[in-house]
């Protein structure tokens, strides 16, 4: 598995709007397929983090494969009032405030 963290800047006061947002959030295009393995999501304090991980390939393609989908460039659109840069499709990935795992420990792990 490989894993890709979107941060972006979110407007204070509109965590609400975003939650509800995401009650609607397109599930059912993901099960039917769009590159990604796991989706989370973390607002916080000014921030939006989405968090994909994608079980093989490559990372940058699962992610543009992600972010064509229909549902899923619908679902981002709605949330343009809340949140500043989200992805768009087409837009390269140097482009984006994107982050990949740099160190993880956890107590116990092999090393």
């Amino acid at each position: 598995m490989q894993t890709l963290l979107f941060v972006s800047p979110m407007t204070r006061g509109h965590e609400i709007q975003v939650r509800e947002l995401h009650r609607r959030f397109p599930v059912d295009a993901l099960e039917r397929g769009t590159g990604v393995e796991r989706v989370r999501v973390f607002i916080g304090s000014g921030f939006y983090a989405l968090e994909i991980m994608v079980d093989d390939g490559d990372v940058q393609q699962q992610f543009h494969r992600f972010l064509d989908t229909p549902e899923i460039a619908a679902f981002f659109a709605s949330l343009g009032g809340h949140i500043q840069q989200l992805p768009r499709p087409g837009q390269e990935t140097a482009e984006m405030p994107l982050a990949a795992p740099l160190l993880e420990w956890e107590r116990g792990m092999d090393r």
